[in-house]
């Protein structure tokens, strides 16, 4: 290493040849103009020819540092000189990571052609969308994994904000919409049934239906509309006042800081919810057959238990947590696809809920098909 001419780096030549330049002062705004003088003067006289940046020295950057960076990145280009970055030392590597991506450019809406091209451009982009959401899901399983390793960093007080604000906070509406479900549905048995003197089998009807299908979909879709929409509009929101951004700057894992603790939420949530709700469905068809078929409460809770066995209820139970997964993964998913922008909050607020519902109902048939072959 030699210094040169008193260019504030020092040049010299690595193993391979190329030549090394070595930063030894922050790459601060107070720094940059004499940098990139120095880089001008520079590359001015060198040939074309490998050019490495060893970043080993710097342990402290800015923005400018960064617009520094890129600007010496853009000459190089400019004068065909192969460009490689080394050594960034651990303290900077994530502000690097960050300035690194390329802005997104927003794509001009593709012209209107006959109706099979745009079916075909519709399949196409779905693909897209469900294979990244696939790897979105991916990351979060590993992510999960490594804080099953290291419990300490798990951010429990937000888990429990999240799981008050989806779980307590949503047992009254659910309580009123599954209540008037067991009576609707106890009242609509009753008229079938009656006719056949099979009064005593509205709580076999009402029970099964509840505990392995009503129960957990209609849980799931209230979860989809509250805390779904929820957690995308909240990520959006961040997204759009740069909080990511931010975040990312400073070193967090966006998936460990702001998606596990949302699904961690919903999957405690859930099967309480589930619970709730089949009690609350039960209650609702008990209090119409003893108005209209002259059941007890006493008959037909007799004839629900020896009716609905325990797996029953754990089938209800799986699904909705396989539910809540989906719902709190499409919800985070949503959120950080928002653009720059108040609009596209809104957009992918609603699109976290209509993706939730299509997976939850798509999720339950695959599930149902899977429980009819398995005997269960």
């Amino acid at each position: 290493m030699f210094l040169k001419r008193g260019l504030p780096f020092e040049t010299g030549r690595s193993s391979e040849g190329e030549l090394l330049v070595s930063f030894k002062a922050p790459l601060t705004f107070e720094n940059s103009a004499e940098i990139w003088e120095g880089a001008n003067t520079l590359l001015a006289e060198h040939q074309n020819g490998p050019l490495v940046l060893d970043l080993s020295g710097v342990t402290k950057v800015d923005s400018a540092g960064v617009a520094l960076l890129r600007s010496i990145e853009h000459l190089c280009r400019r004068k065909s000189i192969r460009l490689r970055i080394e050594s960034v030392h651990p303290s900077i590597q994530h502000f690097l990571d960050y300035f690194e991506r390329e802005p997104q450019v927003r794509r001009a809406p593709s012209p209107r052609g006959s109706l099979v091209a745009r079916f075909g451009a519709f399949l196409v982009a779905q693909a897209a969308e469900l294979n990244q959401f696939a790897g979105y899901g991916r990351s979060v399983l590993g992510v999960a994994a490594r804080s099953v390793r290291r419990p300490g960093r798990f951010r429990w007080r937000e888990c429990f904000y999240y799981l008050q604000l989806a779980g307590s906070d949503a047992m009254t509406i659910l309580f009123l919409i599954t209540f008037l479900l067991g009576v609707v549905m106890a009242f609509q048995a009753a008229i079938q049934l009656k006719q056949f003197g099979a009064n005593i089998y509205v709580a076999d009807l009402v029970g099964l239906a509840l505990a392995r299908e009503l129960a957990p979909v209609f849980t799931a879709m209230l979860l989809a509309g509250r805390s779904g929409s929820f957690f995308a509009a909240e990520i959006g929101s961040m997204k759009v006042g740069e909080e990511l951004d931010a975040l990312t700057v400073m070193g967090f894992d966006l998936t460990e800081f702001i998606t596990l603790p949302k699904v961690l939420a919903l999957m405690i949530a859930a099967p309480l919810l589930t619970m709730w709700a089949n009690f609350a469905g039960i209650l609702g068809a008990i209090g119409v057959s003893g108005l209209s078929l002259d059941l007890t409460p006493y008959a037909f809770l007799h004839e629900f238990y020896a009716a609905v066995t325990f797996g029953d209820i754990a089938g209800g139970l799986l699904k909705s947590e396989v539910f809540a997964i989906l719902i709190a993964l499409v919800g985070c998913f949503r959120g950080f696809q928002t653009d720059m922008g108040a609009d596209s909050v809104g957009r992918q607020t609603t699109a976290a809920v209509v993706s939730g519902l299509f997976l939850v109902i798509f999720a339950d048939a695959i599930m149902t098909v899977l429980f009819y072959l398995l005997g269960w």
